[in-house]
């Protein structure tokens, strides 16, 4: 009967130590994180099809609108779908906490010198101390996945504001390279005019110099925003995990308004306590600590029990010997107190971690709505007063030259002054949909899309 209890109580250990890890939970975590992040509704999800390389063509097809670029960016980025990867692992390590460990088995055999039947020891022995460690372990692990899930949907976070980025930088750059080429076709209309008043004795070779440099510098100029147009498509490109050329893709979302409206700074400040990833991650860090010190508090001594069987020598009264067993580890030198202060340390360490976010934050979202406000007030600044300033004087210096009041240098100048005009209306409002991006990065949620030019 003992014998056949004990058989039983180990089928019922086993069926026990039995765990699988199911992250499916963690993913749709994650996925509500990301959304609520980000205001994207499609997200990545572990478990369905990829985007296929027909269905990317098809997309890039016709243009790609910002919004496109988003959702390639949280459907097909590769660096964020191993982030969910990540979320798998972290929950073995959730499952694995839960479990004690294995039974260990030792066996003796003994040998009578004179011969006769063998004598043989067996001793099965398990950790007893684990039972009142794995709620703190579980908690640990609890807390670190937590972590990992709050983790991701910041670096969720600032893919879709890194793609904005890019995708606004690209826009940018061809607008300004449209502009840059006109720039130097101005430039080269107005050298050639200067050499024809130089063959005519009207000017000088020191205006022909001039102008020559000027139609250089025009030149270098268009140079560059092609460079800075290579450079935001190729980021983008990289960004979306997308492996063929898309520079010929077009961008078909403009530059948006300038954001006017008024926000309430310090209501964004207080939001942004809750909102912020980041913020909610060093919260579960603390807690992590709390917890990892609960458990080295528990680590203090082992205790180890099972049962033992013995077959005595020959002649005995006993054919088989079977009893409990216990295994007790003596604390005389190590008494974990190094762990413990260790996590005590740790713990402390991210709570001063956590209130340096804290700070940080605050002032983050400060400067942020301050420099997003300014730069709104460039940009429109830029749109309603410096451009039509310049096309005005433009359309005058035509006119005049038309009357022959003028020289076509002087029309020419004008022009060119129009064309820089609109180049600095859109570094203005490039530099206003940065900040505003800036802004939603350092608040942690989005903050609404500005209306399209």
């Amino acid at each position: 009967m003992r014998r056949s209890a004990s058989l039983r109580s180990l089928a019922v250990l086993s069926i026990a130590g039995c765990a699988t890890v199911d992250p499916r939970p963690d993913y749709d975590r994650a996925r509500e994180e990301i959304r609520a992040s980000t205001g994207a509704q499609e997200i990545h999800d572990p478990d369905a099809p990829l985007l296929s390389a027909e269905e990317i063509r098809a997309i890039l097809a016709d243009g790609l609108r910002l919004g496109e670029a988003t959702r390639l960016a949280l459907l097909n980025n590769r660096r964020l779908q191993a982030g969910f990867l990540a979320l798998g692992v972290a929950r073995s390590e959730f499952v694995q906490a839960g479990l004690l460990e294995n039974p260990s088995l030792s066996l003796a055999f003994l040998f009578p010198d004179p011969g006769g039947r063998v004598r043989w020891t067996a001793d099965l022995l398990g950790s007893v101390a684990e039972i009142w460690q794995i709620p703190s372990r579980q908690a640990l692990a609890r807390a670190g996945l937590e972590q990992r899930i709050l983790e991701l949907s910041r670096s969720a976070g600032e893919l879709v504001a890194a793609t904005k980025e890019a995708y606004f930088e690209g826009v940018a750059a061809r607008q300004a390279r449209s502009i840059a080429r006109a720039n130097v076709e101005l430039a080269r209309r107005s050298l050639a005019a200067v050499r024809r008043q130089v063959e005519e004795g009207v000017a000088s070779r020191t205006d022909e110099g001039l102008a020559e440099s000027l139609a250089l510098g025009a030149e270098l100029s268009f140079r560059r925003t092609e460079r800075e147009e290579v450079g935001a498509v190729r980021q983008l490109a990289a960004l979306l995990s997308i492996e063929e050329d898309v520079l010929a893709v077009s961008l078909a979302d403009p530059l948006p308004e300038p954001a006017l409206g008024p926000v309430e700074r310090e209501e964004l400040v207080e939001r942004s306590q809750m909102a912020r990833a980041d913020v909610r991650a060093a919260e579960r860090a603390v807690a992590a600590a709390e917890e990892k010190v609960a458990l080295e508090r528990r680590r203090r001594f082992g205790l180890g029990a099972g049962a033992s069987a013995e077959r005595p020598e020959g002649g005995s009264s006993a054919d088989l010997l079977v009893g409990p067993a216990v295994a007790v580890e003596i604390p005389l030198f190590d008494r974990n107190q190094a762990q413990v202060s260790r996590a005590e340390f740790e713990l402390r360490e991210r709570m001063k971690e956590r209130e340096a976010l804290s700070a940080e934050v605050r002032q983050a979202v400060r400067a942020a709505t301050d420099k997003a406000a300014v730069a709104a007030r460039a940009a429109a600044f830029a749109r309603d007063e410096l451009v039509p300033q310049a096309e005005r004087s433009a359309s005058l210096a035509e006119k005049a030259y038309r009357l022959g009041d003028t020289t076509v240098l002087a029309l020419l100048q004008a022009q060119r002054v129009a064309l820089e005009a609109r180049r600095t209306e859109i570094e203005a409002l490039l530099e206003a949909a940065l900040s505003r991006i800036d802004l939603e990065r350092a608040a942690g949620s989005p903050l609404g899309e500005p209306r399209g030019r």
